[in-house]
């Protein structure tokens, strides 16, 4: 058998998985801000989490598959820990700053997985891998510059989101390590759902304290952000994180802030810069650049 055609297919699979993760991603930011405006930031998580972690429960007893959650993992409670920590951090901070500061200092995320590789995890880090890198957190600020110099700022809004790119970077890669060590879409699906399960309920009694009543509005886009970029995004994720490696599937992630701005110039009449374009150009080309490149290890 021919394995480099398996290997060479697996990965087209994986940045196809994960361009349509993106997509879903794409819309997050956005309606996470909106429904700020009435509810607190970590009543939102929970509800998210809940969503997701229902939806995909009812994916796993539809299929037959059983439901289960391996609390002795340590990826398993690594990526709980991340999760708990970005959402909380992610959500907060968007009642202080703006989606497009969000947008920006949460996809630093892939120089922190690069960082995290390197000198905890003894990996080959190569010249590619830094420029992709570089490229990537370049032109993510470049695609939401003119968002982000026009808005309101916030120092403690923005730090909460510096805090969300660097818990979003353990959560790729205990999530990633995880994804690698698994055999069917039925495993991957039931830890994700253990994850959104698990975090959910260390995150209520948090809540409380900023709980309001959601109007029937509000309702409807906690459903919609809870299936889609949540539920929906991360098991898309998660199967191109078992394919590709890790800064791979990191990089990827921050395509949805192309996607973002794509869906904002079209629904929204949002105007289209030549420097949005370019910034969108750089994270094409530093993804094509470290998936097709190869590798020695």
């Amino acid at each position: 058998m021919d394995f480099s055609k398996f290997s060479k297919l697996s990965k087209h699979s994986g940045l196809i998985f994960g361009l349509l993760a993106a997509f879903f991603w794409g819309t997050h930011s956005v309606i996470v801000r909106y429904l700020t405006s009435d509810l607190g930031g970590l009543q939102i998580a929970v509800a998210r989490l809940f969503i997701a972690a229902a939806v995909l429960y009812a994916i796993l007893r539809i299929t037959g598959a059983s439901a289960s959650i391996k609390y002795k993992d340590w990826n398993f409670r690594l990526t709980v820990f991340a999760t708990v920590t970005n959402y909380a951090c992610f959500h907060i901070g968007l009642e202080y700053t703006s989606a497009s500061n969000a947008m920006v200092l949460e996809n630093i995320a892939p120089f922190f997985v690069l960082a995290f590789l390197y000198f905890f995890a003894g990996s080959t880090i190569r010249k590619t891998d830094i420029i992709a890198t570089c490229l990537v957190v370049g032109g993510v600020f470049l695609t939401v510059y003119h968002d982000f110099i026009g808005g309101t700022q916030s120092f403690f809004g923005d730090m909460l989101e510096i805090a969300a790119g660097f818990t979003w970077a353990i959560f790729i890669i205990g999530s990633s390590r995880a994804m690698h060590n698994s055999n069917s879409t039925a495993e991957r699906i039931n830890f994700l759902m253990g994850v959104f399960l698990v975090s959910g309920v260390i995150l209520t009694p948090f809540s409380v304290f900023d709980a309001t009543m959601p109007t029937m509005n509000d309702a409807i886009f906690l459903v919609l952000t809870g299936v889609f970029p949540t539920a929906l995004a991360y098991y898309l994720w998660y199967e191109s994180a078992a394919k590709l490696s890790t800064l791979a599937a990191a990089l990827i992630s921050a395509l949805s802030v192309v996607f973002t701005f794509f869906n904002a110039a079209i629904f929204l009449g949002t105007t289209v810069t030549p420097i949005a374009v370019l910034g969108a150009g750089l994270i094409v080309v530093a993804i094509a650049m470290n998936t097709l490149a190869k590798r020695d290890d």
